[in-house]
């Protein structure tokens, strides 16, 4: 009974001593915070306002591939300065590289066979030639000639006859008759070759020996020429293999700076670009970022305000409080819806923008590609309907009227 009238007050006392130091801890002020960063203050009392992202002059060029294949080599790094023409990314060639090959021995067999077809046509050429040269005085002299000596033969093969058959007692020469008779029809004819000879030579060539060689000269004239358009389409072939090889061989278009590379070596790239600018087909991205634009979205609704020629600066975001001057480039002719967003709660989303190129003037070096800024441009001042020039956000009452 007296453990239990000591812990009930002491209990009590307890639980008012934590009330009041929650009530306390409380009621204590919170610790002030870093004070707010105040924006800049826009140089411009009207102005046309618009979001800007920052790009290379160039534009961003999603580099990407005509032929699918798999990644052999990626021969840069991001952040690297190409030139035009330089070797970027490499797929893998093997196949390319053995159809060029092949086609270079289809080459080299059709130029073998154009030199024999055309080795055929030049000995035509020459039969042809030297069938028309014919007769030749040469082959009529030689012809005559060898008439003359055969009759010269046949005379002696007769004379040594004609003096057998007149000797009345031959004795030991009866058996010669019949060789010297022998010796008579041989020479006889060889008389007649000789004499058919003779008349061929001046005769000299016959039509259808002519027609003959001239039909060989013909047919090994076609084969030339079909031989010299099989060197063609290999030509053509060897060309078709040797431009598959080089679609391989992936270049830079422009000048400029790797910005990111979206491959490695052993990846499967399609051909093309992925849908939506994704980089589903994409390699890597490259622009020239010695000068770097603004493209800037303007809501239309305020594109008439709009002044070209007036000052504009672009406000880095965060806490740099840091303002570039921006020099007007062009305008995009095509309004689009705004894509360029900034987080922002009261941001409207379902309009159309006007996009305004400007190029930034001595931008400082943390400034990258892609980083978005806040643009402010003058605004073109507006004649009243009594004529004075106001400003486009100076409100009078009398034009509601």
């Amino acid at each position: 009974m007296k453990l239990r009238l000591i812990a009930l007050p002491i209990l009590a006392l307890g639980g008012f001593a934590l009330t009041g130091l929650a009530v306390a801890r409380f009621n204590t002020p919170p610790k002030a915070g870093p004070e707010p960063i105040a924006p800049p203050a826009i140089p411009f009392p009207d102005r046309v306002a618009g979001v800007g992202i920052v790009e290379p002059s160039s534009e961003t060029i999603l580099v990407g591939t005509q032929v699918g294949g798999i990644v052999a080599k990626v021969l840069v790094e991001e952040g690297d300065r190409v030139t035009a023409g330089q070797t970027l990314i490499e797929l893998d060639t093997r196949d390319a590289d053995a159809r060029i090959a092949t086609a270079r021995s289809q080459v080299e067999t059709a130029r073998a066979q154009v030199a024999a077809a055309a080795a055929r046509a030049d000995a035509a050429r020459a039969r042809i030639a030297q069938l028309k040269a014919k007769p030749r005085p040469e082959d009529i002299t030689e012809a005559a000639a060898l008439v003359a000596a055969r009759k010269a033969t046949l005379d002696d093969a007769r004379g040594r006859l004609e003096r057998l058959l007149k000797v009345s007692d031959r004795g030991t020469t009866a058996n010669e008759q019949p060789t010297l008779e022998f010796g008579v029809a041989l020479a006889t004819a060889l008389l007649a070759e000789a004499e058919a000879k003779l008349l061929r030579a001046k005769i000299g060539t016959y039509p259808e020996d002519l027609a003959v060689a001239e039909g060989d000269a013909r047919a090994a004239e076609s084969d030339t020429r079909t031989a010299e358009s099989q060197v063609q389409t290999a030509m053509d072939q060897l060309r078709q293999a040797e431009v598959t090889r080089d679609l391989l061989v992936i270049r830079a278009p422009i000048a400029g700076t790797v910005l990111r590379l979206d491959t490695h070596v052993g990846e499967y790239k399609a051909s093309g670009p992925g849908s939506g600018g994704s980089a589903q087909g994409t390699l890597m991205r490259l622009g020239d970022v010695s000068l770097l634009h603004v493209r800037t979205d303007i809501d239309e609704l305020d594109s008439w305000r709009l002044d070209t020629n007036g000052e504009a600066v672009a406000t880095v975001r965060g806490g740099s409080r840091l303002q570039i001057p921006l020099r007007f480039v062009r305008v995009i002719p095509d309004v689009q819806p705004k894509r360029t967003l900034t987080g922002e709660n009261a941001e409207r989303i379902d309009t159309r923008v006007v996009q305004v190129i400007y190029a930034l003037e001595n931008p400082p070096a943390f400034l990258q590609s892609g980083m978005l800024v806040d643009v402010a441009v003058a605004a073109r001042a507006r004649v009243s309907n009594a004529g004075d020039v106001t400003s486009a956000s100076t409100k009078d009452p009398s034009a509601t009227k």
